[in-house]
This record gives C-alpha cells, structure tokens and sequence, in this order.
C-alpha cells in the first residue's frame, strides 16, 4: 500500500469536521514531512545497502571525517546525530570494526576516548561519495536556491519550537 496525499487530505478534513480545533494544516504537514523523511532515508539505505552501509553510519563517517584532524568524541558524535549515548557507541563499534576508525585516548584528557578516522575510512567515504552525491541530487533536483532557503527558514522555525 503507498501513501495517497488525496487519501491523506480526506481523512484531514473528516478529522477536522468531528473534532473541534482539529489542527489540519499542522497534522497534514506533520504527516508529510514524516513520509518525505522515510521516502529519503530508504532510498538512500536501499543504494547504501550495496556498500554494506546504512544511513547513520554513514552521517556518523561524515561527522568523523569533517572533525577537526578526523578526530570525535564519541559524546560529540552522539550530540551531533541526535542519538542515544549508546546508539552512537553502536555506531561508534561498527566504524571501528570495518577499520574505517581507530579509538584513542585523548592527549587532553587521557579519561577520554577519541575515535580518529583512519585512512580506510577516508578511503571509503571517498568511494561512496558519488553514489551518495548522485542519490541525493534525484530527490532534490526540482529545487532552486530559494526552495532550499524557504524550506530551511520553514524547519529552522519549527525546530527552535521543538527545542524550548
């Protein structure tokens, strides 16, 4: 079954005639950006899958790879992706694995560990840029400079919301 923006908009406008104050512009948005953000996610772990990759650890190699010196401190690269202290050691694990990052205790604080991108690492992000490039561009390709600087404004609006 595939999402219907017609089926979406009905079902709206019922909700919005039963309940009072039915927020519909808000819930209709809501919906959408969830449907945009699953469609973009799948699309690129579907293309990712062939490099044995998903999506996070592929934006954790990126939030190594633009560190300072490739270097991260696993609490940094938590705050960064928004996750969980332990989703990003998972993550933090799987790039330590395929030998894509190193741990080491940080010069500064030695009760630290530091992950540092190794030359594996940078290998591969060089290698899978392209097909991530490319991926990418298909989704977006209608959108102008404007577009992107419409709907950032839009998203910065609503995220400073969602953070007080």
């Amino acid at each position: 079954m595939s999402f219907s923006q017609a089926e979406l908009i009905t079902a709206l406008q019922l909700l919005s005639e039963r309940l009072p104050n039915f927020p519909e512009s808000q819930v209709r948005v809501s919906r959408l950006m969830r449907v945009v953000t699953e469609r973009l996610t799948g699309r690129l772990n579907e293309g990712l899958k062939s490099y044995g990759i998903n999506e996070n650890l592929w934006f954790a190699m990126m939030a190594v790879y633009v560190s300072p010196n490739s270097e991260i401190l696993p609490s940094r690269l938590s705050d960064l992706m928004d996750l969980t202290r332990t989703s990003a050691t998972r993550l933090s694990d799987e790039m330590v694995e395929h030998g894509w990052v190193e741990r080491h205790i940080n010069q500064q604080d030695r009760r630290q560990i530091v992950l540092k991108l190794t030359a594996e690492g940078e290998a591969f992000i060089q290698k899978v840029w392209p097909f991530v490039s490319a991926k990418s561009g298909e989704a977006w390709a209608a959108f102008t400079e404007e577009d992107y600087a419409q709907l950032q404004h839009l998203l910065d609006k609503l995220f400073k919301n969602l953070e007080d």
